[in-house]
């Protein structure tokens, strides 16, 4: 099977930015409406991106072609695919569908659209010289010593992994996909069509619904919950990335049940809170997640699914119920990590000079309170629990060093291992606030989260506990990204948006050419004794 994905993802790398021809057959037909998963390469809108002599040109690329296992056509593989018959202005498609008649339970198949099908033969015949090609009905079809099979017409090459049974059912199986009914086709599905006319570099499509009830059918029986297939019918994730200078996008939709349209709408319906995100310290920032958090709609569908009647069982012997708990919080909550530090040293304490990690950090877990009376019963059961009590609060010591804070005012509770942080959140006046621009971003949404990878990285020290080569990879990759970012949370078009954005360093190329150029350095990195073959004013000694 790895091998399989293995050649698949040489294939799909290569074709990627070539340029030629202009057919376009409609080839999503050909991906059945239940597959659990759908990849997507745009290639038409990559080639406008990067040039193939980039790829082929770089020593990555030139490992790549080493590594190919013997008889697989290593020698030639890449040289001949610029002339293998591929359309390469259209967008190439793998798939996933739970199967068990598969060899790995699992049906993976690649749709490539072709522009030249005898061209496409030559390249098999000459890259793959002990592929068995055979005429089966109007299709060409090879098996590729057992490990996949592939057919092709005059305008698609669908590629597929082995039935368990083997042999001429592969003929028949390709058969089948290539004369899939259109009642079966995922094109009669209007959101994943959306998805493949945004057009972006990348796609990716979950279905959802299709995974759900294959996991209850297998473990329905097991579970003492039992949740009617309602709840996610229809139910998909789609997603679309784009390579851009400097940063990777993407865009974001979950396609909900239309049984819980109106739980999903209240879901989207707040932003996070204004004057919450204004307490909020940004100095020394690591990660800082957001959100507002319906409790009305977290209760519908805590009902919706059976589980409310059993928690409000389990929470009655306490004296309390879900209503109680859920109305003592307005669902407005944030969760941040700042003065991030690890490091390595030795422990004269055990008397070997044996390195060992040590890290600092700043967590706060801010919520805001909705109704007092209902915080305060839930206090008093820390109360009861025997927690120290402190100012405003209690405290719960976790180990000599570490301890746990828990202080509220009345109108926010902080849960935190920095007393005086919390304590400055409370007030209401932190000593540096987040950034303009991120406190802006974070009120804008239902959900928004900010991971600072430069800061978070800036202070990790973990020289004394790796190797020099391990050391190599590390400093390349604390080298590669700025920030993450995702917000989101809006209901619209029957969906659950969001948008990420992965920021780079370099901000001046493209991140494909970043991404290859990362991978070319953690190559050196992996193998310091070749480390001439990319630097020639250095060679080591032998």
């Amino acid at each position: 099977m790895h091998r399989i994905l293995r050649n698949v993802i040489v294939i799909a790398l290569s074709v990627v930015v070539l340029s030629s021809c202009n057919s376009k057959p409609d080839h999503r037909k050909y991906i059945p409406k239940d597959a659990s998963v759908v990849l997507g390469v745009n290639l038409s809108a990559l080639s406008k991106k990067i040039a193939w002599n980039m790829i082929t040109g770089s020593k990555l690329f030139k490992e790549m072609e080493s590594r190919m296992p013997a008889g697989q056509g290593k020698d030639n593989m890449m040289s001949g695919i610029d002339k293998a018959g591929i359309d390469v202005l259209n967008t190439f498609y793998v798939y996933l569908k739970t199967d068990a008649r598969f060899s790995s339970g699992m049906q993976a198949t690649a749709i490539v659209p072709l522009s030249d099908a005898d061209e496409w033969e030559a390249y098999v015949k000459k890259t793959f010289p002990k592929a068995d090609i055979q005429q089966h009905n109007k299709l060409k079809v090879a098996s590729m010593d057992g490990e996949m099979y592939m057919g092709w017409d005059k305008h698609v090459l669908i590629v597929m992994n082995p039935l368990s049974s083997g042999g001429q059912d592969m003929a028949a199986e390709l058969d089948n996909v290539f004369n899939i009914s259109s009642d079966n086709s995922i094109k009669a599905d209007k959101n994943f069509e959306a998805l493949q006319g945004a057009g972006h570099d990348l796609s990716m499509w979950v279905n959802y619904a299709q995974i759900m009830n294959t996991y209850n059918d297998r473990f329905a029986s097991q579970s003492p919950v039992a949740i009617s297939p309602t709840m996610w019918k229809e139910t998909a994730f789609a997603c679309g990335f784009d390579f851009v200078k400097g940063k990777i996008t993407g865009d974001m939709a979950y396609y909900t049940s239309k049984g819980l349209e109106d739980v999903y709408k209240e879901f989207g319906a707040k932003n996070v809170d204004n004057d919450m995100v204004s307490r909020l310290p940004g100095k020394n920032l690591d990660l800082l997640m957001a959100v507002h958090f319906s409790p009305k709609a977290l209760r519908t569908m805590m009902d919706s699914t059976g589980m409310l009647g059993l928690a409000n069982a389990q929470l009655q012997a306490q004296g309390t119920n879900v209503d109680n708990i859920l109305d003592a919080f307005t669902g407005d909550m944030a969760f941040m990590v700042s003065d991030l530090s690890i490091g390595a040293n030795t422990n004269p304490a055990d008397g070997y000079q044996m390195p060992f990690q040590y890290n600092n950090y700043c967590m706060n877990y801010v919520v805001k309170i909705n109704k007092k009376d209902n915080f305060d019963k839930l206090m008093s059961f820390a109360s009861a629990a025997g927690l120290l009590p402190v100012a405003n609060g209690y405290a719960l010591p976790i180990t000599t060093h570490d301890t746990v804070f828990v202080v509220h005012n009345g109108d926010y509770a902080v849960f935190s291992n920095k007393y005086g942080s919390a304590a400055g959140i409370l007030r209401g006046k932190a000593d540096q606030p987040l950034s303009p621009a991120l406190a802006a971003d974070t009120k804008a949404h239902p959900f928004n989260l900010f991971v600072d990878v430069q800061e978070a990285v800036s202070k990790i020290d973990v020289s004394k506990a790796l190797s020099t080569g391990d050391m190599a990879m590390f400093d390349e990759s604390k080298r590669l990204l700025s920030s993450v970012s995702f917000s989101g949370g809006e209901y619209k078009n029957n969906a659950m948006q969001g948008h990420l954005e992965i920021n780079f360093v370099n901000k001046d190329e493209n991140t494909i050419i970043t991404l290859l150029d990362y991978g070319m350095r953690m190559s050196q990195a992996f193998q310091p004794r070749r480390y001439y073959d990319y630097d020639t004013t250095a060679k080591p000694a032998l």
